[in-house]
């Protein structure tokens, strides 16, 4: 349907941008870099197969605390 070279130029429009977040950066986290939205189209084919598995997986665990860092003030109790 699609020519072969339209993903080839989407992937070049994207090749190697990063998006910094102010929030990272007022929270004291340098670089604030967000490893979610950033991509890069060298990174796996540079890496071992181990640091792809291990990034992999650090990549997941970084979204799901994202996700869930704002309901973690629900279980703190001041007053036991």
């Amino acid at each position: 349907m699609y020519p072969p070279y339209v993903p080839t130029n989407v992937i070049s429009i994207t090749d190697g941008q990063i998006y910094l977040e102010t929030e990272l950066f007022n929270s004291g986290t340098g670089p604030a870099v967000n490893a979610g939205l950033s991509v890069s189209r060298v990174g796996g084919s540079a890496q071992t197969k181990a640091i792809k598995s291990v990034a992999g997986r650090l990549r997941l665990d970084l979204a799901q605390f994202k996700e869930l860092a704002p309901f973690a003030q629900f279980g703190i109790s001041r007053f036991r």
